[in-house]
């Protein structure tokens, strides 16, 4: 022992060695294990092994109802994020009567729920709470009126404006969702756009056009003041035109 602890431990002073005598111990007794661990190639980088059921988790009912309730949000179109599956678990953990210090549903409690149960992180690309095939019915009509209109007035020049959101509503944009599923749909208010939108502008040479900002407020209930909102201050209200019309 004590040529081992020279050889391999050199830098170990007297009161490290005895501890490391007693680690060598056990690794000569563990050897079968250590082997079996070190010819495994997933296992053979581990530190420490630790049979499964040793550390404090939560019971499989209670998985089984998390990964339903992940389901279900994601079947009524609601994002659902891995730190709501960590706060759920919490909660499922004091239901089941396991101590708060005893199980913290940690990142890699949350990789395992996520190797067992196989959901995928998502993310959102489109923003709509209508189908495809609601959109491609509004968007051939719409182009049907374009042509028309076109022909109607004999427009040399078609312009194309985008408006992309400023100020929304904070939604994730990413969810956790079932594996396969090439289309996902994540339910939203249809208000992104309410609060100030930055217009994307060109026309249908390619010819891109200075970006500018369009401001909104909610409208006035009384149609008086909308209709003067509308013909004096471009539908800004009198406290937000104070703030607007110097820009102008």
């Amino acid at each position: 022992m004590a040529e081992t602890l020279a050889r391999f431990f050199p830098h170990h002073n007297d009161g490290r060695l005895d501890s490391t005598r007693k680690k060598v111990y056990q690794w000569a007794q563990n050897r079968v294990l250590i082997r079996d661990k070190a010819s495994n190639p997933k296992a053979s980088a581990h530190m420490c092994a630790r049979s499964p059921g040793m550390a404090t988790t939560l019971p499989k009912a209670s998985k089984e109802q998390l990964a339903k309730w992940v389901r279900s949000m994601r079947t009524d179109g609601v994002p659902v994020t891995p730190r709501m599956i960590q706060v759920m678990a919490l909660e499922m953990a004091i239901d089941a009567g396991i101590e708060e210090r005893a199980f913290t549903a940690s990142w890699s409690w949350l990789q395992g729920f996520k190797r067992r149960f196989k959901p995928t992180l998502r993310a959102r690309t489109r923003i709509g709470q209508d189908t495809q095939g609601d959109g491609d019915k509004v968007l051939a009509t719409f182009a049907a009126r374009v042509a028309q209109v076109v022909r109607d007035n004999n427009i040399d020049v078609v312009y194309n404006a985008d408006q992309t959101a400023v100020n929304y509503e904070y939604l994730s944009t990413k969810t956790l969702n079932a594996k396969g599923e090439h289309t996902i749909w994540v339910k939203c208010s249809g208000k992104t756009k309410d609060r100030a939108t930055a217009m994307v502008m060109a026309d249908f040479t390619g010819k891109k056009y200075p970006m500018f900002v369009v401001m909104k407020t909610k409208a006035s209930k009384v149609k008086a003041v909308v209709q003067e909102n509308l013909t004096q201050r471009h539908g800004f209200d009198k406290t937000v035109w104070k703030e607007v019309e110097p820009l102008q």
